[in-house]
């Protein structure tokens, strides 16, 4: 596939594409009746926070971190199960599995022959490769599965992402002459099980109106090869995200025009995986409940870059709901590089006092997030007060002693009627959500009477797996490997009255009884 320098608008597409949600590897081998890893013999004596094994044995099991361990002895023959959270080199001992809780290594030492043993059933180690099927393998069908089933029942039990759907406002009400509205008109979505909306945008005759998340526009000046230096943003907790002009995945590319230069700017944030953008953490990095991985601008942030707010403009939105994304703050460090659509604030500076930046007034600055200077140098800071900014650490320049002058801070705002401090989304308000239905209601707030005068951005499927969606996606996956060539060396020895084919008819069978229930129809009138 040729790369696409300005796709514009990114189409409809899973929030995390690789995600693995509707089921996993070890309930594809728990339905197969396919047995844990065997046991292998420790190398060296166990440690507080570890045991050690073999390099053929942790070749041989592909241990990874995240699997579970059994741990068992002479000592303690029932055993302990520890996650790993590390695998390193032990030297002479062997490779180390590292994990975290208490553990009473003494009973599981060498002379009390103690064992390890890998819960997982499918592994990339050499005992996988052997079978002919290891976890990469059954985790790439299994998110197959995932695409093939939302194709099938025109429904998603996993978070979606809609870019940008444009659609009509509507001002029918049923039964008007009967009954009382307190809206205005309403904007169907083209998906329901809304999860949160992350742009609502309303055309004034002349641009967008946006009143369902915090926004800032980043212009980007003709010359783009002039660009030197970087954007930093915060999301409001203290951290910083520096998005530095180069030519490395990491970085944006200012080499052609300002309209190229704006589309590669938004792939950045939102890590587009079809340029292979990487993702660019917040520093100090920091993760969310459920999760292992460090929180990136992609997760806080959606970036647009198209002709709707002109050229070379990218338009960027926090994810998060409507005011709550103005406690976010964006700055530049190239003066050709212009914001807009955002509150400005400055400050004075007048000394430094450690890590303490001291001001003429704080006012109107974010609790948290990042500021610039007049000579381009960035720094964060965790906290506030009347006439300084605590908890700074440099972000952009070699030291806070260099921070001076006037002192810059852009914070992105929502557009709501009577303005932020007293517009809102409520009943009563600008606006509210059917989200199980996906309809929006207008109130105070609404665009002019045009064809596609709403634009939408928002994240929609259903918040519960299932369960009859995980054997639908246990059985599919199933099938594939069954099929794959020839993969009876996956099914345990025994007797069955079942040949394999039938047994894959009948898989298919059960599933395309599950799907049919799932299976949303639309109709027109």
């Amino acid at each position: 596939m040729p790369v696409v320098f300005s796709p514009g608008e990114a189409e409809t597409r899973p929030l995390d594409p690789t995600a693995i949600v509707y089921t996993t590897a070890q309930k594809v081998a728990d339905y197969l009746g396919i047995g844990p890893q065997e046991p292998v013999l420790v190398s060296a004596d166990s440690v507080s926070d570890g045991v050690f094994i073999t390099g053929d044995d942790y070749r041989r099991c592909g241990t990874e971190v995240g699997d579970t361990i059994l741990i068992y002895s002479d000592a303690n023959p029932l055993g302990v199960e520890k996650t790993i959270t590390a695998i390193s080199n032990g030297g002479a001992s062997g490779v180390k599995l590292v994990f975290t809780g208490s553990f009473t290594h003494a009973d599981f030492q060498a002379a009390d022959n103690a064992y390890v043993q890998n819960n997982a059933s499918f592994t990339n180690g050499t005992v996988g490769r052997q079978r002919g099927v290891t976890r990469a393998i059954v985790e790439t069908r299994i998110k197959e599965i995932q695409d093939r089933i939302d194709n099938i029942t025109h429904n998603a039990w996993r978070p979606y992402l809609v870019n940008a759907e444009y659609i009509n406002f509507d001002t029918y009400k049923p039964y008007r002459r009967r009954y009382y509205t307190d809206y205005v008109g309403t904007t169907p979505l083209l998906f329901r099980n809304v999860q949160q909306m992350l742009r609502i945008e309303l055309w004034q005759g002349d641009d967008y109106r946006e009143i369902g998340a915090a926004e800032a526009r980043i212009s980007i000046p003709e010359d783009v090869r002039a660009i030197s230096g970087s954007i930093v943003m915060s999301p409001g907790n203290g951290s910083a995200a520096v998005l530095t002009a180069g030519t490395s995945t990491s970085q944006w590319r200012a080499d052609f025009d300002a309209s190229t230069t704006a589309q590669n700017l938004a792939d950045l944030i939102n890590k587009e995986d079809r340029v292979s953008k990487a993702a660019v953490d917040f520093s100090p990095a920091f993760t969310l409940e459920g999760s292992t991985s460090n929180v990136a601008t992609h997760n806080e942030f959606l970036a647009t870059a198209n002709a709707d707010y002109g050229t070379g403009v990218v338009k960027v939105t926090s994810m998060r709901p409507v005011k709550a994304g103005e406690t976010c703050s964006i700055v530049v460090t190239d003066s050709s590089v212009t914001l807009s659509q955002t509150q400005v604030n400055t400050a004075t500076f007048s000394s430094l006092d450690s890590t303490t930046i001291n001001v003429d007034s704080a006012s109107g600055f974010a609790k948290a997030g990042v500021c610039v200077d007049a000579s381009g140098d960035v720094f964060r800071y965790t906290g506030t007060t009347a006439t300084s900014f605590t908890g700074c650490v440099i972000v952009v320049g070699s030291a806070l002693s260099d921070i001076g002058g006037q002192i810059t801070q852009h914070l992105p705002q929502v557009d709501l009627q009577g303005g932020s401090a007293s517009g809102d989304n409520a009943r009563l308000k600008d606006w509210w959500m059917d989200y199980e239905q996906g309809i929006i209601y207008f109130n105070n707030s609404y665009p002019f009477f045009e064809w596609n005068a709403v634009k939408v951005a928002y994240i929609y499927g259903e918040r519960y797996l299932e369960k009859a969606i995980e054997e639908a996606a246990t059985k599919m996956t199933v099938i594939d490997l069954l099929m794959s060539d020839d993969r009876t060396v996956l099914l345990p020895e025994g007797t069955s009255n079942i040949d394999m084919s039938s047994k894959v008819q009948l898989l298919q069978a059960e599933v395309n009884n599950i799907l049919a229930r799932y299976t949303e129809i639309v109709l027109f009138e």
